[in-house]
């Protein structure tokens, strides 16, 4: 497989497990905040409405903006994101709305870095790599989230939804820096595969 494919899955993987620690967090905020099962499951609907609005959305934004814009530029809005939304915990819990804009705009965050990562991919296998790939990231994506949601229970029972929402802006931190791994990597195979054409002699 291509050297750039190990940062990219890495990448995918932990992007599956900061979903599953956001909408985890944001979930058990809600319900006791109100304590009510129904508020938490209006989040859970606006969450997913907000994921499918942002792959509707995404081509657009692929027309309007370059690819190296997004692929950079996604990540790290939604690590800032979660920056802002981490610091400013203690208001988050004096109101429900914050809480449910918040999940709206971390669902969309997700969903986009996830359709970039996802047009990352093709350039990054061909043949019988391409399968194994699927695979190996279908078996990543369903593992992170079976372990992550148990992880992720016991550390706000433990340690609290606050230490939690750092941890996911740790995670979003690395998930930047192996994208940008994987941009490097890429560009510097492309230049060199361009450098070797045209030093190849031509043959009559």
């Amino acid at each position: 497989m291509n050297i750039a494919f190990y940062p990219f899955w890495a990448a995918r993987t932990l992007l599956s497990l900061i979903q599953v620690i956001l909408i985890t967090t944001l979930t058990c905020l809600i319900y006791t905040q109100t304590e009510w099962i129904g508020y938490a499951m209006l989040l859970l609907c606006f969450y997913l409405l907000a994921h499918v609005a942002a792959k509707l959305i995404f081509p657009m934004m692929m027309k309007r903006c370059t690819f190296s814009k997004l692929l950079i530029g996604i990540p790290l809005t939604k690590a800032l994101l979660l920056i802002g939304i981490a610091s400013s915990l203690p208001h988050l819990r004096l109101h429900s709305t914050p809480i449910f804009i918040s999940a709206v705009v971390l669902s969309v965050a997700i969903r986009w870095e996830a359709l970039v990562l996802e047009e990352l991919q093709p350039g990054l296998l061909e043949g019988e790599d391409i399968s194994k790939a699927s695979s190996l990231l279908s078996f990543s994506n369903y593992t992170v989230a079976g372990i992550g949601l148990i992880m992720t229970i016991i550390a706000i029972l433990y340690l609290g939804q606050t230490h939690v929402l750092w941890a996911a802006v740790a995670l979003s931190l690395a998930t930047l820096a192996l994208i940008l791994t994987v941009y490097h990597l890429t560009h510097r195979l492309s230049s060199t595969s361009i450098s070797l054409d045209t030093r190849r002699p031509l043959h009559k």
